[in-house]
This record gives C-alpha cells, sequence and structure tokens, in this order.
C-alpha cells in the first residue's frame, strides 16, 4: 500500500525549488527576518485557550461569499464552494476557519497556502503551521517566505501569494508582534493554579519533627525510625489518621500554611487575561446577552471578519479581477442571539420595505430554509408599494369596472 505524507497531499510530490540568496530580506527597521512558533506559550495556558477557542468558535460561523459585482466571469475555479463546504480535503469550512483564527491568536501570525493545478485553478486552502519562517528573496527580487516544520522539511512559497492574517502589526514590517507581554500574567495563572493544588496536598499530610530524647541513636537508626514511622503513617489501611510514637520519640507538628490567591485576586489575574484579548469572560462562559454578544461581536469577531475579506480577496484575486468586482466577503448573522421580540420587529420593518426573503426572515428566526422559488420570494408589505398597484391586488381595479 502506497504511503503518502501530508506533505505531499498540501504541496505535491515536487518541492519549489528557488533560486535564494544567501541572506535573509533585509527588513527596514533591521529587526530579524525570521518568525519562531517555538517557546510560544499561550495555548498552554487554560484561560488563554479558552479566550481563543471561544473567539475562532464564533468567527468560524463566518460565512465566506465570493461576490462578483460585473458580468465578468474569469476566475478559474469554484471559490464558492471550496470555501463553504470543502477548503482542503481534510478540514470543512467550520474547521478552516478555527484553525486559522486559533493559530492567529496563539501565534500573531497565520498562513494560508492558496494550492493549484497546472492550469492555475484553485484546488483548495490550507493552514500551514510551521515551527519557524524566514523571508528570503531570489535574484530578481522576488520574496519568498521559507516554511521550515518540525520534522525536519521545509518549502519555499511566493510570499505575495500566500494569505497572511496578523495581530499586533506593529514593530516589525511584515510579521505580527508576538504574545511575550501575556507572558507574566499565564505565568501568574499557572503559578496559582499549582498553589492551589499544592496547598490540597499540603493540607492533607502530615508534616513534623520526631524528636528522641534521653537517648544517643546513630544516624542510620534515626533514618530507620523515620522511615518506620512514615510508613507506619502513611500505610492505605490506616484510615484513622493516627500515629504512634513510644515515650522514647516525641512529635512536633509543623503546620505550614501555604500561600493561595483568594478569589478577587484569581478572577483579577483572569480578567488580564481575559481583558488582553479584548473578550469578557460571560463570554468565555457562554452565558451573554444580545447587548454583550454586540460588543464582542464589533470589538473582536467584526474585524476579524474585515481582515479576512481584505486579504482573502487580495490574494484569491489579480488586480484586474478586482476592479471588475471580484471580492471575498466574510458575513455573520447578527442577530443569533437577539431577543425574539427583537427578531420580530426587524422581520415587520425590513419585510416592509422589501428588504427580507422568506428565506431570510425564516433565517432571523432560527427557522429552517423553504428553499427554491417560495423561499426566494420578497416579502413585501402592500403599505410601501405603489398605489395603483395595491389597488390592484386588493381588486380595486375590479370594482372600479363593475361601476
Amino acid at each position: 500500500m502506497e504511503k503518502r505524507s501530508l506533505f505531499q497531499v498540501i504541496f505535491g510530490n515536487k518541492k519549489e525549488k528557488v533560486n535564494v540568496s544567501h541572506t535573509r530580506l533585509e527588513m527596514l527597521n533591521s529587526y530579524n527576518a525570521e518568525f519562531t512558533t517555538i517557546d510560544n506559550n499561550t495555548y498552554e495556558s487554560k484561560v488563554a485557550r479558552q479566550c481563543i477557542d471561544r473567539i475562532a468558535t464564533h468567527c468560524a460561523k463566518l460565512i465566506p461569499k465570493h461576490i462578483q459585482d460585473s458580468i465578468s466571469n474569469n476566475i478559474k475555479g469554484d471559490i464558492n464552494f471550496l470555501l463553504n463546504n470543502e477548503p482542503n480535503p481534510i478540514m470543512p469550512k467550520f474547521d478552516f476557519i478555527y484553525k486559522t483564527i486559533s493559530m492567529l491568536y496563539t501565534d500573531c501570525n497565520a498562513f494560508v497556502y492558496i494550492a493549484k493545478d497546472k492550469e492555475g485553478f484553485i484546488t483548495g486552502f490550507y493552514p500551514i503551521l510551521a515551527m519557524n519562517y524566514d523571508l528570503f528573496q531570489d535574484k530578481s527580487g522576488r520574496i519568498y517566505l521559507k516554511f521550515k516544520f518540525v520534522n525536519g522539511q521545509e518549502y519555499y512559497l511566493p510570499y505575495l501569494e500566500l494569505i497572511h492574517l496578523r495581530l499586533f502589526y506593529n514593530k516589525h514590517d511584515i510579521f505580527g508582534t508576538n504574545n511575550k507581554v501575556l507572558k507574566t500574567d499565564i505565568d501568574t495563572a499557572h503559578t496559582a493554579s499549582e498553589g492551589i493544588k499544592n496547598a490540597i496536598k499540603t493540607s492533607n499530610n502530615l508534616k513534623g519533627i520526631l524528636k528522641y530524647s534521653n537517648s544517643m541513636l546513630k544516624e542510620k537508626d534515626i533514618k530507620a525510625n523515620k522511615e518506620a514511622f512514615v510508613k507506619d503513617f502513611l500505610n492505605l489501611e490506616n484510615e484513622s489518621g493516627i500515629a504512634a510514637v513510644d515515650g522514647k520519640a516525641e512529635f512536633q507538628e509543623v503546620n505550614l500554611k501555604p500561600i493561595t490567591l483568594d478569589r478577587e485576586q484569581l478572577e483579577q489575574v483572569n480578567y488580564n487575561i481575559f481583558d488582553y484579548f479584548g473578550i469578557s469572560e460571560k463570554i468565555v462562559r457562554n452565558n451573554f446577552n444580545s447587548v454583550e454578544w454586540n460588543a464582542f461581536f464589533e470589538g473582536v469577531i467584526e474585524p476579524r471578519a474585515i481582515q479576512m475579506s481584505d486579504v482573502f480577496t487580495n490574494k484569491i484575486f489579480s488586480r484586474k479581477a478586482r476592479k471588475e468586482g471580484h471580492k471575498i466577503v466574510f458575513t455573520a448573522n447578527r442577530l443569533q442571539y437577539a431577543s425574539l421580540d427583537s427578531k420580530i420587529n426587524l422581520i415587520k420593518v425590513a419585510g416592509s420595505y422589501g428588504l427580507l426573503t422568506k428565506d431570510d426572515g425564516r433565517e432571523i428566526l432560527d427557522m429552517s430554509p423553504l428553499g427554491g422559488e417560495e423561499g426566494s420570494k420578497i416579502i413585501q408589505s402592500l403599505n410601501n408599494i405603489d398605489s395603483k398597484i395595491a389597488n390592484e391586488y386588493q381588486g380595486g381595479k375590479e370594482n372600479e369596472e363593475s361601476y
């Protein structure tokens, strides 16, 4: 049975051969042209991972659409089908967006490889997570990004053909800034968690000193007596929790009171991480109302939707195609968490102006679509259409002819 690596599935059998100069691309601000994901403990933090998961989960609900404003249709590949159904053979749309956004918030950089066949048709979109990335130039000045993976394999891709999302894009000319500023808060949260665990262990253990009076014991005898005492007291069958010593020994308990953060301090540590990601605890706990959801959407989800729309559009379409009206937009149902009254009022108002189809209204109410011609019918109020048409619809014309 033929074995095929994931590397071959994504990049094919042939490696990209590039005549790359021996020096990395020189940055304007003298920063290194290398970005690495090593020693990034952001995703190892429980609280940070919860924040990243909630953001990635809600971003994965976004709906990507290929919009075409003109009659031109010279785009190669079924982009709408790929983005909405099968971006690549190993992940559906939800997983594709989730992984991309999760990588973005973990490393502040996320790369998506646009796979194409020999004719230039787009065949898939692959989120690429490497160990580190290096920027190079070939002799013609074309910029390449070298991916180096954990297994030692390397691959060069033209940077301008890669979808690159970044956070905290400030100091570096190409890459987003990492999450190192979060390290203190993550370490504090980890220390607090370990402190609680150790405090439980400490409270369940007997600690003290065995003091022998009126005797001159050898070192080996003291050690043997101590081990016998520990063995007797820690015996699993000794459920009483009581230790016994003879008159030659006296046990003096040492009360160690481990220092742990109180509830308010723990909440402050977690709040610092929530605040860094621009997310509230209620969003993390999935216990939010429509006002809190809208704040989260406008502050976190909507910026990512705009960012992805811009980058996907620029990297998928040529300048000529963009001028002809081709673009990718990521949209969302902002009414998902609105109250039922708010949804009904919106349908009444928007429907009265003919802004909704029947399926649009059913989607707002979380109902399954009708589909077909019936579902695409426009909801329209007679109060907002031409009066002559309204009269005819209501039988006014027939009444006039009858007189």
